[in-house]
């Protein structure tokens, strides 16, 4: 809004000197300082479109125009009784909006647009010979149709200005609002669902496999073997990298099969295959641990172990039970496995 104040303030002011200079309402020397006072205010812009700091631009524009523009139009245009006033309101309305961040220029415009037209009308009171009468009814006519569509001008400009900047912080307040909403639903260390949010989408597909009972789905849950040793040994910074690593790594694979990935607390794990069938959870199962194998840590591969649940039960809990009774069994046998509930040990993925 601040270029945009700049820009208008100047095309007012040439439009101002252009109107007086053909109408022949005032002399030449109204025309000659508004037309410097113009090529100021156009300068500043220009300023300030080629990337320069705005700095206190905005403030000198509006202390420029209270004091020097608008007084030099109340005297050479019929003062009370002509339309300086009208502009004395429009551009003090617009000036103070543009400075709306800082209080103490607040202040400081308020003060200019109440006292400066407060002086002018009482000179214009006690001296009403300095000031020049219209040529004509018609000169008079010329100049107020002239202020007030500088007036609407400006009023428009400041409006959609306005609009414009509702619209932007709209926006950021929206993408601040998702990325909370998001925050919530992650886990903060590794960037997976967390507990609640993942179990709500897993209690949300079984709701729905209900109405298909014969459509197939896994639900995974991993452990990282001996993790608290790793803790204990290594220290926990150690610990979150091997979290934030695994984590990562999972979550690619899993992603580009469809299916969702959270951390369910501690170093335990979960994964939602929505349609898929033990084939499947066997080659996603295979590639994690050959990625992992490909890419040990400072001390070494991360080794985890799985329980696989097949077909979705009738409630999230019963689901859970399963495959947690699988993840036990397969930590029974040595861990570094994945087992699925209900299969025997040669069934099972090592």
């Amino acid at each position: 809004m601040n270029r945009s104040f700049l820009f208008c303030a100047a095309v007012g002011c040439f439009s101002g000197a252009i109107l007086n200079y053909f109408a022949g309402l005032t002399d030449i020397i109204y025309i000659v300082t508004v037309t410097i006072i113009g090529v100021g205010l156009l300068a500043m812009w220009v300023y300030l479109r080629r990337g320069h700091d705005a700095g206190h631009s905005a403030m000198v524009a509006s202390c420029l125009v209270a004091i020097g523009l608008l007084p030099l139009n109340w005297f050479y245009n019929q003062g009370t009784q002509g339309p300086s006033l009208l502009l004395f309101l429009a551009v003090g309305g617009y000036a103070f909006c543009l400075l709306l961040v800082e209080p103490m220029q607040r202040l400081v415009i308020a003060l200019l647009f109440l006292m400066v037209p407060y002086g002018l009308i009482y000179l214009d009171y006690r001296f009403p010979d300095w000031i020049d009468p219209y040529p004509s009814d018609a000169a008079h006519a010329i100049d107020a149709a002239a202020t007030y569509t500088i007036c609407v001008v400006l009023l428009l400009v400041m409006v959609s200005g306005f609009f414009r900047r509702f619209e932007s912080e709209h926006r950021l307040l929206n993408e601040y609002a998702e990325k909370l909403r998001e925050a919530g639903l992650r886990d903060s260390l590794t960037g997976l669902f967390n507990h609640g949010s993942f179990y709500a989408l897993a209690d949300a597909y079984c709701r729905q496999a209900e109405q298909t009972p014969s459509e197939p789905g896994a639900l995974i849950i991993y452990d990282l073997d001996y993790f608290k040793t790793v803790n204990d040994t290594y220290g926990h910074v150690y610990g979150d990298t091997t979290l934030k690593f695994f984590s990562r790594v999972l979550r690619e694979l899993v992603d580009a099969r469809g299916g969702t990935a959270g951390r369910c607390g501690g170093e335990e794990f979960a994964v939602l295959m929505p349609g898929a069938r033990q084939a499947e959870v066997q080659e996603l199962d295979s590639r994690l641990r050959d990625v992992l194998e490909a890419q040990p840590l400072e001390y070494g591969p991360v080794r985890f172990s799985g329980g696989v649940a097949l077909e979705p039960a009738a409630s999230i809990k019963a689901w859970m039970m399963r495959a947690d009774q699988a993840l036990y069994d397969a930590k029974c046998r040595g861990r570094d496995r994945t087992v699925f509930y209900h299969q025997s040990e040669t069934d099972g993925v090592a």
